[in-house]
């Protein structure tokens, strides 16, 4: 009787381990925080395709504002909580109606079209960015104006030209839109920089916190602590 009890005994014991060796411990329940919202901005290559823009000797404008607005866009890119569209990544004309239409359709924040200046006196120099006359200077566009303008100059070291008002195609849109013309492709000293890799680095991070310090100042972009 007593070996019996004993068989019963190591048999259950025995069970109980290839339990236990099979069933693992259930999994500690994973908690997930919400998804910070993603600010989506559109940036703009100005003219393309038919329209050159600005023209001096084989360099058009329309190719280097390009290449500054593509690269704007791998810095927006590669920060947390950003994203870039851009309204043409090629040399293709793009209707400017269709450029706010794509921004707006993409939940764009904002719009910042990227141009270089020219003119007929090679001595005139220095950035600016234009807001279009139909927005108040207490608007968002003019503030987002102001913060770009600030940084470009900060991180170029141009001429501050100021952020001016004029007629454009911006009105168009309800997005704070601005145009950052960032150099006189006509200037002696400034045009060729503007070919430049390294200074047109310079002008996408001056751009790039520009948007930054508005988005920051608007509250649509957390700062990190």
């Amino acid at each position: 009787m007593l070996i019996i009890v004993i068989v019963v005994v190591i048999g259950s014991l025995a069970l109980a381990g290839v339990f236990n060796r099979h069933t693992p411990p259930a999994p500690e329940p994973v908690v997930v925080g919400p998804v910070a919202p993603v600010v989506t901005v559109a940036i703009d290559p100005g003219h393309g395709g038919r329209d050159p823009g600005g023209v001096v000797g084989d360099v058009l404008e329309k190719n280097v504002n390009l290449e500054i607005a593509n690269r704007l866009a791998e810095l927006v890119d590669a920060q947390p909580g950003m994203k870039a569209v851009l309204t043409r990544t090629t040399d293709v004309s793009v209707d400017n109606q269709l450029r706010l239409q794509l921004a707006e359709g993409a939940g764009a924040v904002l719009y910042l079209s990227v141009h270089v200046n020219s003119y007929d006196d090679p001595s005139v120099n220095g950035a600016e960015t234009l807001v279009d006359d139909t927005r108040t200077k207490d608007g968002p566009s003019w503030k987002l104006a102001e913060s770009v303008q600030n940084a470009l100059v900060a991180a170029t070291g141009a001429r501050d030209r100021g952020v001016r008002q004029q007629g454009l195609y911006l009105q168009h849109t309800k997005l704070p839109a601005v145009s950052a013309e960032v150099g006189f492709l006509t200037s002696t000293e400034e045009g060729p920089k503007l070919l430049d890799p390294a200074y047109q680095e310079k002008i996408a991070q001056g751009l790039l916190q520009g948007i930054i310090d508005y988005l920051h100042a608007t509250g649509e972009l957390k700062q990190e602590v």
